[in-house]
């Protein structure tokens, strides 16, 4: 038994060595399109395989291309304990997409995912992903991630069925760099998210439909989660205990107010795994309607940009009466053509707490199945539940290929007889998917800054560094050790 162990573990560790060794040789290449002297550009043949912009081929209305990724990663951790640990993680995609014009499209994308060195001192993240590797050093899995037919039988039209990522808010999108970034990295999968940081991340089953006029987008879709985030050896199996979905209409800017964006939306999640499964002693079906409006304008000699987003949620939670709410509430200014082009951002999230958790009644807002590291502190302590985070943020341009990412966050209990949550929604058939740590009467949670730097070499290579570190106060004062401290080195490849 010891032998073969020891083989798996070689077998695994092999098989890391090679795909850093292959990610080395496609960055010394893609480094190497840096500095070469610039080729005029040819015109595509109307039929034909080409590797430039893409690697693909052309037989009149067929097209086929190939997609390659792959995300190196170091992460340290030191969640309240005094023992740090590093642990090493690479992710490798594969995809295949098929197109006939416009009519329809079938895209299949391939997984790789292996982590290393998770030691028994793992904490933070890095213990979630060990606990999960059945207490091994190292996980890996290769899954089929995607595999969806996506048709468009007549202008406007979309459906959407199969294997997929559902990132709700980026239903319509914007050619602009600063729409881009605040829809994507600030009003995205506040709510339903696929977790796209951790090493697993989620996918779905199911169907989506949209349609778009012009002026108007209307957006449905109705799926069951995978496994996966942060459960790697067992990824990508469907929850079918898990059934949600929702309808969302949005009002594109200027078609009812100048560079505004208005949007309405519904959701319903319905959870009826067993306890055995990681479900709660009776069924959860939360009920969620809200709105959100995005703006940005020319002021002076700036950009000033709003984020107002709200939800209201009502229906059961186990055997509780659920009703609870949400609120978001951001603006920012950003000066494009100063140097460093400054972009100083504050605002405030809110979600709901429960003042009474030994009546009939549940008032502790339901984040679903998110994407909370863009929100929340990157050292991902708190879920978007029972919690008020006053936060300011400051980002930079020195280099046209160099941004910077400063956050500060100010953590807070709405409500000091609820707890502090964690986690990011339903990912195994183990957990439910949310922690909790009772608030002992605290309501104080801590101060985080986040600190991230990214180099872009060109459009395919880039490399990324961060540092979050958290004092945390109040709910946390139950040892020696409150803070957390995390810090990532990231390569990333793509093609």
């Amino acid at each position: 038994m010891r032998s073969n162990h020891a083989s798996r573990a070689q077998h695994r560790s092999g098989g890391t060595v090679w795909q850093v060794v292959a990610s080395l040789v496609l960055t010394l290449l893609l480094l190497g399109g840096v500095s070469a002297p610039p080729v005029a550009a040819e015109d595509p043949a109307s039929d034909g395989c080409h590797v430039t912009p893409s690697i693909g081929c052309v037989w009149g209305e067929h097209k086929i291309d190939l997609s390659l990724s792959t995300r190196l990663r170091a992460e340290y951790w030191r969640a309240r304990t005094s023992k740090s640990d590093i642990f090493y993680a690479a992710r490798t995609r594969v995809g295949l997409k098929y197109s006939y014009g416009t009519l329809l499209t079938l895209f299949g994308e391939f997984q790789d995912a292996r982590l290393s060195s998770l030691s028994p001192n793992s904490s933070g993240v890095a213990g979630v992903y060990r606990t999960f590797s059945r207490g091994s050093s190292e996980t890996d899995s290769q899954r089929i991630r995607q595999l969806w037919l996506d048709v468009k039988p007549i202008e406007g039209l979309g459906i959407r069925i199969g294997r997929q990522d559902i990132k709700l808010g980026t239903e319509v999108m914007y050619p602009e760099a600063n729409w881009k970034y605040v829809k994507i990295k600030r009003a995205s999968q506040r709510l339903v998210g696929t977790v796209g940081w951790s090493h697993g991340e989620r996918s779905n089953d199911g169907i989506r439909v949209s349609y778009d006029t012009g002026g108007h987008h209307l957006y449905a879709f109705a799926a069951q989660p995978t496994t996966g985030v942060f459960d790697i050896r067992d990824a990508y199996k469907r929850q079918s205990d898990i059934n949600y979905g929702g309808l969302t209409w949005t009002v594109k800017r200027d078609t009812w107010l100048p560079n505004t964006e208005l949007r309405l939306f519904g959701l319903v999640y319905d959870d009826k795994r067993s306890v055995g499964d990681g479900g709660l002693p009776k069924s959860v079906t939360v009920y969620t309607g809200g709105a959100s409006v995005i703006g940005l304008y020319p002021v002076g000699p700036g950009t000033l940009d709003m984020l107002a987003w709200g939800a209201y949620q009502f229906g059961s939670f186990s055997r509780l009466d659920h009703s609870a709410g949400a609120a978001i509430l951001e603006a920012g200014y950003q000066l494009a053509e100063v140097p460093l082009k400054p972009w100083f951002r504050v605002g405030v999230n809110y979600a709901s707490g429960d003042n009474d958790p030994t009546d009939g009644d549940h008032h502790t807002f339901f984040n679903m199945l998110p994407t909370n590291h863009l929100y929340y502190g990157f050292a991902d302590q708190w879920a978007f539940q029972n919690l008020v985070d006053w936060f300011a943020q400051l980002m930079l341009k020195p280099h046209e290929k160099v941004s910077v990412n400063l956050m500060l966050h100010q953590f807070y209990l709405a409500n000091d007889n609820d707890a502090r949550y964690f986690g990011t929604g339903a990912f195994n058939k183990k957990i439910f998917g949310f922690g909790a740590q009772p608030s002992r009467g605290y309501q104080g949670g801590g101060t985080e800054i986040d600190a991230v730097v990214s180099y872009d070499f060109n459009k395919h290579l880039s490399i990324q560094g961060g540092y979050a570190y958290m004092w945390g106060r109040g709910i946390f004062n139950t040892s020696n050790n409150t803070n957390v401290s995390f810090g990532y080195l990231q390569l990333a490849l793509k093609y």
